[in-house]
């Protein structure tokens, strides 16, 4: 009787750990920016929906050019371009799709800028280009000015004209950099006492 009830348990244990397909959440991953990573975990599951706790995968990617992956499932881009991360389980295998779409180039649409002092701001245009010049969408810059007593940065992309003279705007996203040559000249209707 005993050899019978260490035979039930040593097969309900195995059943426990049978793997018939694996979850891997999040359902899909894109990065936009360089020095972001993110957290996949993986369910080994069971046709009838049980949880095998004890089964652990082995993570991959299908191209390791475009993002890596560690044994824990920490997931990291390298350069754009589309994956798959992959988990496995003795045969059961499971991907998800990884876009990675790092801002290749700025096209700055208003290079040079001429305000008066007093005017009211003007914003940087931008496009930010991905592999093949495919437009992005809208990313987070950074402006800077040389000259910060010539032009100011407002409203995020916004130049502000200050005293009269000229300046160029640093432009970065993502280690790409651009710049915008502002100039700012005297406002000739004002009479000066």
């Amino acid at each position: 009787m005993r050899c019978l009830s260490l035979a039930v348990l040593v097969c309900v244990g195995a059943a426990c750990d049978k793997v018939d397909y694996i979850e891997i959440v999040p359902a899909d991953v894109e990065f936009q920016s360089r020095g972001e990573s993110k957290n996949l975990s993986a369910r080994c599951m069971s046709r009838a929906g049980n949880r095998a706790e004890r089964a652990m995968v082995a993570w991959r990617t299908k191209d390791p050019e475009i993002a890596e992956i560690d044994a824990r499932g920490v997931l990291k881009p390298k350069k754009s371009g589309t994956t798959e991360a992959i988990a496995r389980y003795e045969d059961v295998e499971a991907a998800i799709p990884v876009r990675v779409s790092f801002v290749e180039k700025l096209q700055v649409l208003n290079p040079v800028i001429t305000l008066t002092e007093g005017d009211e701001s003007v914003p940087i245009q931008l496009k930010f280009l991905g592999l093949k010049d495919r437009e992005l969408g809208k990313r987070g810059a950074t402006y800077q000015p040389k000259d910060k007593t010539v032009a100011a940065i407002v409203g995020g992309n916004a130049v502000l004209p200050l005293d009269p003279g000229k300046t160029v705007i640093d432009i970065q996203v993502d280690g790409i950099a651009a710049s915008v040559e502002v100039t700012v000249e005297a406002d000739k209707k004002t009479k000066k006492k």
